[in-house]
């Protein structure tokens, strides 16, 4: 672990201590603080219950930290095939897998960036309503498990691909197709075929798993087990999915010969 610490910290120093990932912070400060304002201003969205303006600005939250992820992630391990940097790094002790374990943990400081960022927005949003504690938990869990298994899917595509361009398009793609039903309402799932997909679809798990804890107060961890199950095992699979990637990618070798 000592060796992906090396490549945690190098990948601090050169990509989240920099203008880039602070605009990052700026942005979703300004995004959050937008939403903020459209929840106690607007007329029909002022008349919601303050669950509901809590279950709001959470899927705010962590939506801007997939896109962000996503963005990040897709550029970290292809942006280093692309210089040509990825070769001289693996000739040192580090092994790839040490080198995937490294950007993970920057990602998932990246995440804990802009989960510091939204604190005020959660604390301000709950005040008064006794689910403080319940929303910073929840968002947390249910945040950095979706962080964990949408980070390892696109870093395997990132050993796949070595394109950022292509990893980010496909990234995008699948970030897309899985965020756009969850906006759907319940009554144009009704199929047997769309209800499977929206069990097994992450984006809705945690989204219909916030509803279910800050809406309809189910705090307990077993009672949201339904929602819990299907994002573990989709961190899993796309763990699982990474494994692959590293070990086909250490058997070919790093560099492709044309």
């Amino acid at each position: 672990m000592t060796r992906a610490t090396t490549i945690w910290k190098k990948e601090l120093r050169r990509e989240l201590c920099t203008w880039k990932s602070s605009l990052w912070l700026v942005i979703a400060s300004l995004l959050l603080s937008f939403t903020s304002y459209l929840l106690l201003t607007n007329k029909e969205l002022s008349l919601l219950d303050q669950t509901e303006l809590m279950w709001l600005l959470s899927k705010v939250i962590i939506g801007i930290a997939l896109l962000v992820v996503t963005i990040e992630a897709s550029g970290m391990i292809a942006g280093e095939f692309e210089s040509g940097t990825a070769e001289s790094v693996l000739l040192t002790p580090i092994s790839l897998w040490g080198f995937v374990k490294g950007k993970f943990l920057s990602v998932l400081t990246l995440w804990a960036m802009l989960f510091v960022v939204s604190l005020p927005y959660i604390i301000v949003a709950a005040a008064g309503s006794g689910e403080t504690l319940a929303f910073l938990a929840y968002a947390a869990l249910l945040g950095t498990l979706v962080v964990i298994g949408f980070t390892a899917f696109v870093f395997a595509l990132a050993l796949f691909f070595r394109s950022s361009k292509n990893t980010l398009t496909t990234s995008l793609v699948v970030l897309l197709a899985l965020a756009a039903p969850a906006l759907f309402s319940g009554t144009l799932k009704s199929g047997p075929v769309l209800q499977t997909m929206s069990t097994i679809n992450p984006i809705e798990n945690v989204f219909a798993a916030l509803d279910y804890i800050l809406v309809d107060a189910k705090f307990s961890l077993l009672s949201n087990i339904q929602y819990l199950v299907p994002l573990l095992i989709f961190c899993v699979v796309t763990l699982l999915f990474l494994g692959y990637a590293v070990r086909t990618v250490s058997r070919q070798g790093v560099v492709q010969h044309e």
